[in-house]
């Protein structure tokens, strides 16, 4: 009687095991989806490590042979016939980590901007919240991926060959389209990694789970960059987390996560903001320039100048190039590094409204912070509208001198505006345009935008000059005071 109670469990669990040899996770992920979820060269691997393992273990075992002229879809239907449950279950413990780690990296590139051949178009969300359509794009095409979790299991399909279901009841392949929205899901935390079909790695998780919260953050990485140089080159910095993002002909995106490094955040970005300072630099050649930083708002340059070493390098790099008016001590270094800061933007996505004036007629040059053009962009578009003609320094080619540009065309102009607000008394380059303009004379007019107390320099210099309070008037009323005291100025 035992031997046959033993000898019924046996059966039972055979055709549990038989059925589903990996249980884990929302939906059932079978070795037959497993394959399908792999690439021909990886399914192909794992026969060559099933048939290596039979030598290796000099069994009786039979080989799996002739598979070489197979598709995809027929060798799937013969390696999971062919293997028993117990091969199985090793082969994908085998494989397993690679495949998790792999799918979810590729997955993090859409997500995140950094893939090499797709993007995400769009994003849908169904399934009352538990669930994407996402649009994706690339040059050889489109593609549509769904997921969804409906009554605790998950329904998914894909346009691509491995995600594609056949039917209803032949589910595709997990493909990284998914992945991205199983992702999705676990960043607005509608799921956690105990839900997906395959075990992870902890420490391999928390590093996804933090690149999910820095995404959602900086909700793709929209907000002003920590540091930016010239060339269009940004750097975003969250906790452990760095964002290389560059333009150009060969622009990109990459993340590192520093906590994996030998040095901490601070030195290691130290070391890449110098390195791309000198990168143009050729030192057997004496030529080329150094890449100046445009934006900082992480202090990079009072680091660097607490770097000896890093100050060191700079100087050095830069006596090849002969050029006098490159620094020669570390004093010096400070204010060069400094000069070439353009304000703190508050937000880099506000587009300029149009081209600055560049022709030969009478123009207004415009003087202001970055940090207040949500508000003075507005201003200007008016003014434009109504033919006068206005430069700001929307017009400046980052590979340009930035400040003897902002000198010639200010002592060019008819009239100077100066735009003030609090903002301004941070603003060493602004604060040098208004000494400028008093020092040459030129016709002068401010808007103050709000009640501001001026340092003694400035409130000395602009303290005769004729203002328009902003903050007191209403919009008709400003906008037609303005246009009368520029028009009088002008002529």
């Amino acid at each position: 009687m035992v031997n046959y109670y033993l000898f019924l469990v046996t059966i039972i669990i055979y055709i549990m095991v038989k059925k589903k040899p990996i249980e884990k996770g929302l939906e059932s992920f079978t070795f037959k989806i497993f394959l399908k979820s792999l690439t021909l060269p990886k399914i192909k691997a794992l026969i060559n490590r099933y048939n290596d393992s039979i030598l290796e273990k000099n069994t009786k075992g039979q080989k799996f042979k002739g598979y070489s002229k197979l598709r995809k879809d027929e060798l799937i239907n013969e390696l999971d016939s062919f293997l028993d449950d117990p091969n199985k279950s090793s082969l994908y413990n085998e494989f397993e980590k690679d495949f998790s780690e792999s799918i979810i990296l590729n997955a993090l590139s859409l997500i995140s901007g950094e893939h090499k051949v797709e993007k995400i178009q769009n994003a849908a969300i169904i399934a009352g919240g538990k669930g994407y359509n996402v649009w994706y794009s690339s040059k050889y095409g489109s593609k549509k991926a769904s997921l969804k979790i409906v009554d605790g299991s998950v329904e998914r399909d894909c346009s691509c060959k491995i995600g594609r279901n056949q039917s209803p009841s032949k589910v595709g392949g997990l493909c990284l389209h998914q992945m991205a929205i199983y992702l999705m899901l676990i960043g607005k935390k509608i799921i956690s990694s105990d839900d997906l079909p395959f075990n992870i790695d902890k420490g391999f998780f928390e590093s996804v789970i933090k690149r999910l919260d820095l995404l959602a953050t900086q909700n793709l990485f929209k907000e002003d960059p920590a540091i930016m140089l010239e060339g269009d080159y940004k750097i975003y910095i969250h906790d452990d987390l760095v964002t290389l993002d560059w333009g150009g002909k060969y622009a990109g995106k990459s993340t590192k996560d520093i906590s994996k490094e030998k040095e901490d955040v601070e030195t290691w970005v130290i070391k890449k903001v110098v390195s791309l300072i000198l990168k143009d630099i050729k030192v057997k050649a004496g030529t080329g320039k150094p890449t100046k930083i445009l934006i900082d708002n992480y202090d990079v340059i009072s680091n660097i100048m607490k770097k000896p070493d890093q100050v060191e390098k700079i100087l050095k790099k830069f006596s090849v190039l002969n050029d006098l008016d490159l620094p020669k001590s570390g004093n010096e270094l400070e204010k060069y590094l400094r000069n070439n800061l353009i304000e703190k933007t508050a937000d880099l996505s506000i587009e300029p409204p149009f081209s600055a004036y560049m022709g030969n007629s009478p123009y207004v040059f415009v003087s202001y912070t970055h940090k207040d053009k949500a508000e003075v962009y507005p201003i200007l578009q008016k003014l434009n509208t109504k033919g006068i003609n206005i430069w700001y320094d929307e017009g400046i080619p980052l590979s340009r001198d930035w400040c003897n540009t902002i000198a010639e065309k200010l002592m060019e102009c008819r009239v100077f505006l100066s735009v003030i607000s609090p903002n301004v008394l941070d603003s060493e380059n602004t604060q040098d345009e208004i000494h400028l303009a008093v020092n040459e004379k030129k016709p002068f007019l401010t808007i103050y935008l709000k009640d501001t107390e001026l340092n003694p320099g400035l409130k000395m210099r602009i303290r005769r000059m004729q203002g328009i309070l902003k903050y007191e008037m209403n919009e008709n009323r400003f906008f037609e005071k303005l246009t009368q005291d520029l028009s009088d100025l002008i002529s």
